[in-house]
């Protein structure tokens, strides 16, 4: 058995911290830089690591739709790029983290988007048009 000097089990012990904070920023700097852009018909979304809203695009012919029905495409294309996001932050993260973390982080994850899901608009008991007051 290999007996270490107190002096050395503190310098490895000092090592060691100061490789977890080098790869605490590389991880940092690599959350920094992710981001996830979710796109449907002109309407365009991008969201941070945190799953924060950075942008909003619009095109010409994005205009065209109804307040409601622009409203729903942005709600929709937020919660797919925020789920797109969380799977990258998690596939960042996972190198330095242990399994059972991993197995944790993905427990709370959305589900992946399915690029071949069906919008809210698909679905025929979906009603775009905003209510009508019965007030006169």
């Amino acid at each position: 058995m290999n007996q270490q000097s107190p002096q050395q089990f503190l310098e490895s012990l000092q090592s060691r911290a100061d490789e977890m904070v080098q790869q605490s920023q590389q991880i940092q700097e690599q959350l920094g830089s992710l981001a996830e852009t979710a796109t449907e018909d002109g309407v365009s979304v991008t969201v941070g690591s945190n799953g924060a809203l950075q942008d909003v695009q619009f095109d010409r012919s994005s205009m065209q739709r109804g307040p409601s029905e622009l409203r729903a495409a942005i709600l929709r294309l937020s919660a797919q790029a925020q789920g797109a996001v969380a799977h990258k932050v998690a596939q960042t993260v996972e190198p330095f983290a242990g399994a059972s973390a991993m197995e944790f982080l993905r427990t709370q994850l959305p589900a992946e988007p399915d690029e071949g899901a069906a919008s809210r608009n698909d679905d025929p008991d979906f009603d775009d048009e905003p209510p009508r007051s019965y007030l006169r």
